[in-house]
This record gives structure tokens, C-alpha cells and sequence, in this order.
């Protein structure tokens, strides 16, 4: 999966990896609460079906949060 999401307390970080993100490496420093986080990979060109499966992985309950 060239995107990976990781849940930390203070919210979500985020790799994305090529063929994502434009084709460029791309990684936030500081956690991000979830709609920072998909605002931004949505501007590096991600998939909203990608973005989904990826916060999936990280915390199967982040829809309900």
C-alpha cells in the first residue's frame, strides 16, 4: 500500500509513497486530525478509495469519530 496511515494520540500520520501522491515521497511531521489529513492528500492527487482503506488500517472505528 503506498499510503500508510498510523493512529498516535495527538491524531494521524500520514507516508505516501509513489505511484501516490503524484508520484513523490510525501510525509507529515506533526499529527493531523482526520479532515487535515484527508484535505491534504486529496491536494497530493490521492484516491478518496485509497485514503479510506488506508485511515482503515490505521483504526477500523475512524468513520465513527
Amino acid at each position: 500500500m503506498a499510503i500508510v496511515i498510523k493512529k498516535v494520540k495527538e491524531g494521524y500520520l500520514a507516508k505516501v509513497t509513489p505511484p501516490h501522491g503524484k508520484g513523490s515521497d510525501w510525509e507529515n511531521a506533526d499529527p493531523l486530525n482526520c479532515d487535515e489529513l484527508i484535505d491534504e492528500l486529496f491536494k497530493l492527487g490521492c484516491h478518496q478509495t485509497d485514503i479510506g482503506d488506508a485511515f482503515y488500517e490505521a483504526d477500523p472505528e475512524w468513520l465513527k469519530q
